[in-house]
């Protein structure tokens, strides 16, 4: 297990991240294990931690190959991974809004693009996709090219999949099932 992995997964048990029961999903669905990342992606240690980590994969996997190529955060919980990683990398960023703006310039993403960008998406958590492959089929409607996403979770709940079919590969951090082992083991003990 790399070393980031275990520390990411001491920022989700230490800042009570992680909870069983029953909870209602974004996508519609339901879980008896929630994730909460925006607790361990909104305190410093962590998230400084997660962008190394994310920096590590990227330069693994050479993610990011241009100094043309842009971080693009995947919704609003993104937004803080997107910014500590624009930083560590010393690269610019774009915000997805999620929507088109019906004010001024009307714009769907916050930003500066430039002519060849590539962009990798980022976010705190996958679970089915939806919010990183509306991302997706917006940047890829005004002519951008998105192929790999990074999260910091990955629920296992077929948003993997679903990327897939769209040439989008997905890496993450942590598993859903590297969290429960985690929390299962603390209960435990």
């Amino acid at each position: 297990m790399k070393h980031w992995k275990e520390e990411v997964i001491g920022f989700y048990i230490a800042r009570n991240a992680l909870a069983t029961g029953e909870f209602k999903l974004a996508g519609g669905g339901t879980s008896d294990f929630y994730i909460d990342g925006r607790v361990v992606t909104t305190f410093p240690a962590a998230l400084r931690s997660i962008a190394r980590a994310f920096r590590s994969i990227i330069e693994e996997n050479d993610l990011l190959p241009g100094d043309t190529n842009l971080v693009v955060p995947g919704g609003i919980s993104g937004i803080p991974i997107g910014t500590a990683l624009a930083i560590e990398l010393d690269r610019p960023f774009v915000v997805d809004r999620g929507a088109q703006k019906v004010h001024g310039l009307g714009k769907r993403f916050e930003g500066r693009f430039t002519e060849d960008s590539r962009c990798l998406l980022v976010d705190d958590l996958v679970t089915v996709g939806s919010t990183i492959i509306k991302t997706v089929l917006a940047l890829r409607e005004e002519g951008y090219r998105v192929s790999d996403a990074v999260v910091v979770v990955d629920r296992e709940e077929g948003g993997r999949e679903e990327l897939a079919k769209l040439g989008v590969s997905l890496y993450s951090l942590v598993t859903k099932a590297d969290l429960r082992r985690a929390i299962d083991g603390q209960l435990a003990g």
